[in-house]
């Protein structure tokens, strides 16, 4: 009796085991994550107030790939003239590398789609960041720069273009309005 009660020990020891392994081995995938961003500038060489709020949310599709996106609005105003409002659409993909158990790095794949009563806009966007672990399941992340192409097509008028190469932290702002600098989140991961 002794032994058959050891040997199912251990026959269950085994599989829990093996259990945990390839739990550790699918990483976050199937996690979801929430992503608080917001940012305001005050640039008084132009006399320009642009305020942001670009929540965003997304699912971890492997152990270091997360699909998502970020719905919000930029709000513009320069000088006496009327605020410019824009509703954002922003779909993304993220491809992690953990350097910690603590700290990653990762590379965003975004497609900016830009709407407002007299303009429409678009993007194809890299943008690399860092993304630490402060505690649970809260994180600090990071952008910084930009690699891609951005549009802005007025009605009845020609499109503008922008292409954005380099790791620029203090650009805060691109015609778009979606700045291009350093830029910080909360994350928290569910």
């Amino acid at each position: 009796m002794k032994n058959l009660l050891l040997f199912a020990l251990l026959i269950g020891l085994t599989f829990n085991l093996q259990a945990q392994e390839e739990e550790k081995n699918q990483g976050f995938k199937g996690v979801w994550w929430g992503l608080a961003a917001a940012s305001y500038v005050d640039s008084e060489s132009s006399d320009t107030q642009t305020f942001m709020i670009l929540p965003a949310v997304g699912n971890f599709i492997s152990p270091t790939v997360t699909v998502g996106g970020a719905v919000g609005l930029v709000s513009s105003k320069t000088g006496s003239a009327d605020a410019v409002n824009i509703f954002v659409v922003k779909p993304l993909a993220r491809k992690y590398w953990g350097i910690s158990d603590k700290f990653f790095i990762f590379a965003e794949a975004n497609v900016p789609l830009l709407f407002n009563e007299d303009f429409n806009g678009y993007g194809f966007n890299i943008e690399p960041g860092i993304d630490f672990f402060i505690g649970g399941h809260w994180t600090i992340e990071a952008k910084f720069g930009r690699f891609g192409y951005n549009s802005i097509k007025p009605d009845g008028g020609d499109a503008q273009g922008t292409t954005s190469l380099g790791f620029n932290m203090f650009d805060a702002q691109t015609q778009e309005f979606l700045g291009s600098g350093m830029s910080f989140g909360l994350k928290y991961i569910f």
